[in-house]
C-alpha cells in the first residue's frame, strides 16, 4: 500500500509572495517568520514578506537566526520564541534550512523535550502548528516534504525528523524570489534538485505516480540547467527551475531517495560541505553503481538527458562551475569507514534500487576524493 502526501495548498507563480498575508490569516493573526541571517534581508524579500503580513492583519515576529544546516540549539531557540509569541502559524522563508527549522519547530511546538531528543528518535505527535513554506532557492523541495533535516554539531550528527504532520499546510512558490540567488547558490541548489528528482525516480519505493512527477521534474531542471546559473534574471529559466525543484520535492517526499543522500549527511556534518554540492559530486558514481539494477529507467533517463546519465551528471558539474571531486574539503580516508557505517542505516540508503554495502560506499568515496 502506498500513500501520497502533498501540502494542503500549493500556490505557484511569479508574484505569489503577495498572497502570503491572506494565506497566513487563515490560521490566525500571530505568526513567526523564520529566515536565514542575511541574504533575503539584503534582497528586500524579508521586508516585503513582513509588509504583506501586516497588510493582512497578521502580527509577525521575525526569527532571522537560521544558519545553513540548522543546529538543534537554533531550533530550540525558535521553539521558545514561538511559545512566547503565542504563534498561530510559522512561515519558513528561505532555503531548505529555514523551511526545515520552521517545520520542525511547528511540529514540536507543544512538546517539552529538546529538539535533540527527536533527532534521536522520539516520536513527533499531533497537535502541531501549521507551516507555510516559501522557498527562496530552487533546490531542496522542502516546501513539499514531511521531514526537516537538523544537525547536532556537538555530536557531528545530522538526520531527518520525520512525520506526516510536518508537511506544510501551504507551499507558496514564487520564482521571482529566487532571482536574487547568486550563481553559486543557483548552481548548487539546482544540482541538488536534479539529484533528488533522479534518486526518487529510481528509488525502490517509487510508484507510477511518483515516477511521473519525478520525470517531469528532471525535464524542467534539464531545461533550466546550466543556463540559469549565468542567466539568473531570466524569469522563464527561474520558473522552470522552481517547478523542477517543487516536483522533485513532491516525488522524494513520497518515494524517498537513495545512496547519495544517505552518504551526504555524514559527509556534510563532518566537513562542512554544502549539501547540494555533496549530492552533485556523488551522483556520477552512484549512477554508475546503480546502472545494472535499473536498466529500463536508466534508458529513460538517457533519453531525457540526451546521453549517458553518468556523463551528463559529470558534464553538468563542469558547466555549472562546480568541482567534480571533494578534495578541497579535506576528506580524510580514515573517516570513510565511519561515514559508511553511518550511511547504511539511513532510510535514503535503504531506498536505493541496489543493495549497498559498506565496501560499496567506501569505493564511491574513494572515487570523489
Amino acid at each position: 500500500m502506498s500513500t501520497f502526501r502533498a501540502p494542503g495548498r500549493f500556490t505557484f507563480g511569479v508574484g505569489a509572495l503577495a498572497a502570503l498575508g491572506d494565506e497566513a490569516r487563515r490560521f490566525g493573526n500571530r505568526a513567526v517568520l523564520v529566515t536565514g541571517r542575511k541574504a533575503l534581508a539584503e534582497a528586500g524579500t524579508t521586508r516585503r514578506a513582513l509588509e504583506v503580513l501586516k497588510e493582512a492583519g497578521v502580527e509577525a515576529a521575525l526569527f532571522d537566526k537560521v544558519e545553513p544546516e540548522p543546529d538543534v540549539a537554533t531550533v530550540d531557540r525558535l521553539r521558545r520564541l514561538v511559545r512566547e509569541q503565542g504563534a498561530d502559524v510559522l512561515i519558513g522563508l528561505g532555503g531548505g534550512s529555514a523551511i526545515d527549522a520552521a517545520k520542525v519547530a511547528a511540529g514540536l511546538a507543544r512538546r517539552d523535550e529538546p529538539t535533540r531528543a527527536f533527532l534521536d528518535g522520539a516520536e513527533v505527535t499531533r497537535p502541531v502548528l501549521p507551516t507555510i513554506a516559501v522557498p527562496s532557492t530552487s533546490g531542496t523541495g522542502s516546501e513539499m516534504t514531511n521531514n526537516g533535516v537538523i544537525s547536532d554539531r556537538a555530536r557531528q550528527h545530522k538526520a531527518s525528523i520525520r512525520h506526516a504532520s510536518l508537511v506544510p499546510a501551504v507551499a507558496l512558490v514564487d520564482p521571482e524570489i529566487t532571482v536574487s540567488c547568486s550563481p553559486e547558490v543557483t548552481a548548487i541548489s539546482g544540482v541538488d534538485a536534479l539529484v533528488q528528482a533522479i534518486e526518487s525516480y529510481v528509488s525502490r519505493h517509487a510508484t507510477p505516480l511518483t515516477d511521473a512527477v519525478a520525470l517531469r521534474a528532471v525535464e524542467e531542471l534539464v531545461r533550466a540547467l546550466p543556463a540559469v546559473v549565468t542567466q539568473g534574471e531570466n524569469i522563464a529559466l527561474r520558473t522552470a527551475a522552481a517547478w523542477g525543484s517543487a516536483m522533485a520535492g513532491l516525488a522524494l517526499g513520497n518515494a524517498r531517495l537513495g545512496v547519495v543522500h544517505g552518504m551526504a549527511h555524514p559527509i556534510g556534518v563532518r566537513y562542512g560541505v554544502p549539501h547540494g554540492l555533496v549530492c552533485g559530486v556523488l551522483l556520477p558514481p552512484a549512477l554508475e553503481f546503480n546502472r545494472e539494477a535499473i536498466p529500463q529507467k536508466f534508458e529513460t533517463l538517457r533519453r531525457i538527458l540526451g546521453g549517458d546519465p553518468v556523463g551528463y551528471a559529470q558534464g553538468l558539474l563542469l558547466a555549472c562551475g562546480l568541482p567534480m571531486h571533494l578534495k578541497e574539503f579535506g576528506l580524510d580516508p580514515e573517516t570513510f569507514e565511519a561515514i559508511a557505517e553511518e550511511s547504511l542505516p539511513s532510510g535514503s540508503t535503504k531506498a536505493n534500487p541496489r543493495d549497498v554495502t559498506k565496501d560499496d560506499i567506501i569505493a564511491m568515496l574513494n572515487r570523489v576524493t
